[in-house]
């Protein structure tokens, strides 16, 4: 029998249960956006994230932190003569 794709809707593979999506620790994320791990600690604390704890650890995955980024169009000449 084959495997079924998981869509990008699936957080979890239909087929054998494991993780679809990356998730990064605090101190991953915190390399990664040359902030610092308590900065994110609190973006958790007031609830600015969504984020997953297994065990005592703290994960965010890799949609939440790309919702969370505030994406910024790169200036162009026809961007400037509109201003």
């Amino acid at each position: 029998m084959g495997k079924i794709a998981p869509s990008k809707d699936h957080k979890f593979c239909p087929c054998c249960g494991s993780a679809t999506e990356r998730y990064f620790s605090l101190e991953e994320i915190a390399q990664q956006t040359s902030t610092s791990v308590e900065s994110w600690r609190t973006r958790i604390k007031n609830r600015e994230i969504n984020y997953i704890k297994i065990g005592k650890s703290v994960r965010i995955s890799h949609t939440a932190l790309d919702d969370f980024i505030v994406r910024i169009p790169a200036l162009t000449t026809a961007t400037i003569t509109n201003i």
